[in-house]
């Protein structure tokens, strides 16, 4: 990202890293990707997938997880790479197909073997690990925001598909869904190790605060991956170049709609933080839930330094990616 954007682009927030995130490290590279997930994707991806490392990404989403709570929350972020990384150039039937068995797995309806998808059992493993610290009604959560995810992952692949521009309010919604940030969010309870009431999460205010927390972290990623959207085909689905085509405005005019689309979206989450309702016995957990919300925030930038993902010389071979992608079209 351009220095001059990210200095642009900052938090009132800490952005703070687990302590064990070079050890999850060593384990997301031996045990994942080189043992459980080893030709899920040809080799030499396996090996691009590393560069990224996801596990400080979830050091900076979780930081004072411990190790066993990071567990299912670093296999979770693998996944989230791996999924959206093969995936995010397939067939919008494919994708339907995808939601289908993935998301009946992360419910606990089908076993990975029934639903015949190679990231399946990944999905039961975090459901299982994730059982282990919150409760079903918090899983069920999971896996609701799951669905959300392949929502908008198959909205997002008509468009790539039919190569149009949605429109700004449609993209919006579409890539609040498509980042798959809501389900990271549903996990915080392992992290914290308290779990809120259904009420409380389905209280407007907290969704809301939930909601600015993905959207938020969503256009400082527009900033972050334009580049490699340009230079892999996606570019109409990057909410700088929605705006440029539709308010009829150069690259640059958007861009500067995107910072005051961020920064009045900062005010409000920074609002509502400040002033949330009284939750009667729950009001100190509640303001502690919300300032691990803040984590996911402020870390999404922390952990620029530390990943490549965005890097040209990281970006995947497109052909390499949709040859894996096919593996499942001989499955429906």
């Amino acid at each position: 990202m351009d220095p001059s954007e990210m200095a642009r682009l900052r938090y009132p927030f800490p952005s703070l890293m687990n302590p064990y995130a070079e050890a999850l490290q060593e384990h997301t590279d031996r045990a994942w990707i080189d043992g459980e997930w080893a030709g899920i994707v040809p080799p030499e991806i396996a090996e691009g997938f590393k560069k990224v490392k996801t596990a400080y990404m979830t050091a900076f989403f979780f930081p004072s997880a411990t190790w066993e709570r990071l567990i299912p929350l670093g296999r979770m972020m693998l996944f989230s790479l791996y999924q959206d990384d093969v995936y995010e150039r397939a067939t919008p039937d494919l994708v339907r197909h995808l939601r289908q068995r993935t998301v009946a797995v992360a419910r606990g309806e089908i076993t990975p073997r029934e639903a015949g998808v190679p990231l399946a059992r990944a999905v039961a493993q975090i459901r299982t690990d994730a059982l282990s610290f919150i409760p079903p009604t918090s899983v069920a959560r999971w896996a609701d925001d799951l669905d959300l995810y392949f929502q908008g992952l198959e909205a997002e692949t008509r468009h790539l598909a039919a190569g149009t521009v949605p429109g700004i309010d449609e993209y919006m919604a579409m890539r609040e869904k498509a980042l798959m940030i809501h389900p990271f969010l549903a996990l915080k309870e392992i992290e914290t190790g308290t779990v809120l009431p259904e009420e409380i999460h389905d209280h407007p205010v907290i969704r809301r605060l939930k909601s600015l927390t993905v959207r938020i972290t969503g256009w400082f990623n527009e900033f972050q991956s334009y580049d490699k959207d340009m230079r892999t085909g996606m570019g109409n689905v990057n909410l700088i170049n929605v705006l440029a085509h539709h308010q009829r405005i150069r690259v640059d005019q958007a861009r500067e709609e995107m910072f005051a689309l961020h920064d009045r979206e900062l005010d409000e989450f920074v609002r509502l933080q400040r002033s949330l309702p009284d939750f009667g016995s729950w009001t100190d957990a509640v303001a502690q839930h919300v300032h691990h919300f803040s984590f996911v925030i402020s870390g999404w930038r922390g952990v620029d330094r530390h990943v490549h993902r965005y890097d040209p010389e990281y970006y995947p071979d497109q052909d390499a990616l949709r040859a894996a992608a096919g593996k499942e079209e001989d499955l429906t």
